[in-house]
């Protein structure tokens, strides 16, 4: 992996490897994890969306036991629960109605031994009627090893032993004691959470151990002829955004027809229709953590249930295979781009394939299948992210690199400002280009140095050439090198600088100004200088061996400069070529010193002395 090549070979691969593994298990993985935490919530939004576009199946009634019909009530029936003769009485109601079908989401586990005669009342008129299903609990025993064993069960209960169930399998069911067995027609309604607690998946069997009990709605949808799923669960296709999406009769006012008082009800509402008998109220704490809502009415999960078992709507789940290949997919994509250092194509399409994504699974949801991308994006952005921060550390380890070195020759202030608008590798590289070259040499230096110690001339070349240097980085030079006791210097590069003539000059004659004082300042009075300009076209760029690079230039301008630098000898301490005076403009003021064979050039060159104007 490109992208790493400042790693191990081997952890690169071992970062590659792990990468594919999460791209591949991942989708799998089921336990709960922030990942499947922030998956599972981008998925319910998506079951929100399709569930605002749906409609529920109008046959579908609730007849709820809400916070208004417990008050209503109180004074009748007293606390709940109420005394089953209220049930038995809006039972006969809806069934003379003909009603298809009639639901309690109610448990019935307890005979009511203070009013037996309601639950003789109740038990009266389901014993005429094969249209009413009763609700089961399973519950989680204490001591599961002394919990029933599942063959003591009426087989009335629903029960089902497939051939070679162990028949020492133990359960808890709350089933409904209160009613006679004979009229039992039931199903469990147990509503699991998955691991992060909100509740998607709906029963269709309930399993206990080899053992299994039809849900509900399961037995409820097979009675009336649909041919069910092959699987244990389905997942909810709910029907409308709304908590409550059914259309919702309060029990008292369902019970005040019944009794034949006025109402707003039709005198034949409930025929035909699949009645769902259950309760809201926020005192009997009957509410469930879905999708749509933190406590969301079992009642109104009980009919979506039913409606989807009817109607065939279940959502459909991508299988983790496809997440997975497709993760693999847009990581193979990734890491081709990474491979040619595109962070910016790789970001810009991590991004874009990002949004698709989410835009596929945002428009398969409203078709009801469910497509968990985030699992497949996980490996991705991290991967992504990774190599972004390896550029960026690599960056900044060229930025260092590049301070480190143009430090040597330009003002470190000026080194930052130019590394935070130009590519370091850029800076480095080889180009041609206008440049103004410096050459500063002592003068006599080999008298000097027969006079004084080899400590002593190195400490007056430190003294000197540190006056010096200010005065160069003072004018925006670039420092090329010491030559024993000259200074190489130039402008031009690698700042572009249109003044570098005028930069040059200003440069060489302030360090001539700083000559006088150095003279004075160290006691030198024969210390003296020479200093030779010439503006013209060179080559600039990293130049040296594998264990040492040096940013320099070379060519024909670097060597004339040098030359003129030679001929200040007996003329003046500073000189410059006619380019150099020409690109001066009218700044300074010239004296001709005439012209003058150079080395290597066969054309003379004509030389200038500048001055400052009063």
């Amino acid at each position: 992996m490109h992208v790493l090549q400042h790693s191990s070979r081997r952890m690169r691969v071992a970062l590659w490897l792990a990468f594919v593994a999460v791209t591949l298990l991942l989708p799998w993985w089921q336990v709960w994890t922030p990942t499947q935490l922030w998956s599972n919530s981008f998925s319910d939004w998506l079951i929100a969306q399709r569930a605002a576009g749906q409609t529920p199946d109008p046959r579908l009634v609730v007849i709820d036991i809400d916070d208004a019909s417990l008050q209503a009530l109180a004074g009748e029936a007293g606390k709940w629960p109420w005394p089953r003769s209220l049930h038995a009485e809006l039972l006969e109601h809806l069934l003379a109605q003909q009603a298809q079908a009639v639901v309690f989401d109610i448990l019935f586990s307890e005979a009511d031994r203070f009013r037996p005669d309601a639950d003789a009342y109740f038990a009266e008129v389901l014993a005429g009627t094969e249209r009413v299903y009763l609700a089961v609990l399973e519950q989680q025993p204490v001591d599961p090893g002394r919990a029933p064993l599942l063959r003591s069960y009426p087989s009335q209960s629903g029960l089902q032993a497939p051939a070679g169930a162990d028949p020492e399998q133990r359960g808890l069911l709350l089933l409904p004691q209160a009613v006679p067995v004979r009229s039992w027609k039931t199903g469990t309604i147990n509503f699991t959470a998955d691991s992060d607690g909100v509740g998607r998946r709906y029963d269709l069997y309930r399993r206990l151990g080899d053992w299994r009990m039809p849900s509900l709605p399961a037995r409820l949808a097979q009675d009336l002829g649909v041919q069910l799923p092959a699987a244990d669960s389905f997942m909810l296709d709910w029907q409308s955004a709304e908590r409550l999406a059914y259309v919702r009769i309060p029990f008292a006012e369902a019970l005040a027809q019944a009794r034949g008082e006025a109402g707003r009800l039709p005198a034949d509402y409930f025929k035909g229709k699949l009645v769902v008998i259950g309760t809201t109220a926020a005192g009997l704490y009957d509410l469930r953590r879905t999708p749509l809502d933190e406590l969301y009415p079992a009642v109104f999960i009980l009919a979506t249930a039913i409606d989807n078992l009817l109607n065939g709507e279940q959502l459909q789940l991508a299988p983790a295979w496809l997440i997975s290949v497709l993760g693999l997919a847009l990581l193979l994509v990734l890491q081709w781009l990474l491979l040619r250092e595109r962070l910016l194509a790789a970001s810009l399409l991590t991004l874009g394939l990002s949004l698709g994504l989410c835009g596929a699974a945002y428009l398969l949801a409203r078709q009801g299948l469910l497509l968990a991308v985030l699992p497949a994006l996980l490996s991705v952005w991290l991967l992504l992210a990774l190599a972004l921060v390896l550029a960026y550390q690599r960056r900044r380890q060229q930025l260092s690199s590049t301070i480190s070195l143009f430090s040597r020759f330009l003002d470190p202030q000026v080194v930052a400002q130019l590394v935070a608008r130009e590519d370091p590798q850029a800076l480095l590289a080889s180009r041609e280009c206008q440049l103004t070259v410096l050459f500063s040499d002592i003068r006599n230096f080999t008298t000097l140095s027969e006079r004084h110690s080899a400590q002593e001339v190195m400490q007056i070349l430190e003294n000197y050439f540190a006056g010096q240097v200010g005065v160069l980085f003072k004018h925006h030079a670039t420092l090329d090198k010491f030559i024993g006791d000259a200074i190489m210097a130039f402008w031009g590069a690698p700042q572009d600088n249109l003044n570098q003539a005028v930069d040059a000059v200003n440069a060489a004659l302030e360090m001539l100004e700083n000559l006088e004082r150095y003279r004075l300042e160290f006691n030198h009075p024969d210390f003296d200088i020479g200093i030779g300009l010439h503006t013209g076209r060179a080559v600039v760029g990293m130049v040296g061996a594998s264990q040492r690079y040096d940013y320099t230039a070379i060519g024909d301008t670097v060597n004339l400069a040098s030359r003129i630098e030679g001929l200040t000898k007996g003329r003046a301490r500073l000189l410059v070529s006619a380019a150099t005076r020409q690109a001066c403009g009218e700044r300074f003021a010239f004296i001709a010193h005439g012209d003058f064979q150079v080395k290597g050039r066969a054309e003379a060159v004509t030389l200038f002395e500048p001055r400052r104007k009063n």
